[in-house]
């Protein structure tokens, strides 16, 4: 196939941000307004049969908040982001037997999109632990991709969509120096790349370090209009329609099958294929 064109994100920019945060303990709250003030999009992986919890739990003899958010409030409070699956009580699925494992995630997906009547197709593996027969109760259970714990320190999109590995936990010592090298420096293949930030928003709270957050939004900002500012949803759905279209053996005509428009590289400068389209180049 021909190498005419390479595969942009929407309105021709190469790179993507997004952002991914596990168990919806309360602190949900403060790091969505956050978000939305910086109009980023996150991932908010939830498990349903925690939601209400109101309880306090103990980090070195310390007292700390270990309260969840209301399901009355997982509609509104992630109105603009995306809800994916975390298990409904979040154990390891790999010391579980097939079944139980079924059980916990297609009973999440569904008490999550009763209640926000959308489609949930994400996921984020509860301790970070899976493996192949995990991975193929996932799929029977029609998540399309899932988000793992071990980061890259890289901005690549994942060769297998249910093991998707993050840049970095929003811990990271290298996390500014990732998100200047993200924002600062180009691909010198002008391929696209994906910034992933990961974590859970009780360690803001827990540790008062919000300002970790603030600092990377605030440097991030000015380079916001070339960036795509996307849930982790909305890049793998762009993704794999790329995957799933069709190309002529010389690479001189694209066939969009997907309902989602397509961007392109080329000779001709930015083009777009529309969905369920043909372009000849």
């Amino acid at each position: 196939m021909g190498t005419k064109w390479n595969l942009v994100f929407p309105g021709g920019k190469r790179n993507a941000l997004t952002f991914s945060y596990d168990d919806g303990l309360i602190f949900d709250r403060q790091l969505v307004q956050l978000f939305n003030q910086y109009q980023v999009k996150g991932t908010f992986n939830l498990n349903s049969g925690e939601f209400g919890r109101v309880a306090v739990d103990y980090q070195n003899g310390v007292e700390v908040e270990d309260s969840t958010i209301k399901s009355e409030e997982v509609a509104t409070l992630y109105e603009e982001h995306e809800v994916a699956s975390h298990t409904v009580s979040h154990p390891s699925l790999t010391n579980m037997d097939t079944s139980t494992m079924a059980y916990e995630v297609i009973n999440d997906r569904k008490n999550l999109e009763d209640l926000t009547h959308q489609f949930v197709t994400g996921f984020a593996y509860p301790y970070g632990t899976y493996n192949n027969e995990v991975e193929q109760v996932l799929k029977m259970c029609g998540i399309e991709y899932a988000r793992t714990v071990q980061s890259t320190h890289g901005f690549d999109l994942p060769a297998n969509p249910l093991e998707w590995n993050p840049t970095c936990h929003h811990n990271d010592e290298q996390l500014m120096e990732l998100a200047k090298e993200f924002c600062e420096k180009k691909d010198p293949y002008g391929r696209i790349r994906v910034f992933y930030v990961w974590g859970h928003s009780f360690e803001f709270g827990r540790n008062n370090d919000w300002y970790k957050m603030e600092n990377l939004l605030a440097y991030m900002k000015p380079y916001f209009p070339d960036i795509w500012l996307a849930t982790n949803h909305e890049i793998m759905d762009y993704y794999l329609a790329f995957k799933q279209a069709k190309y002529t053996a010389d690479g001189n005509k694209i066939r969009n099958t997907s309902g989602i428009d397509l961007y392109f590289s080329g000779e001709e400068g930015i083009f777009c294929v529309k969905a369920f389209s043909e372009k000849e180049l």
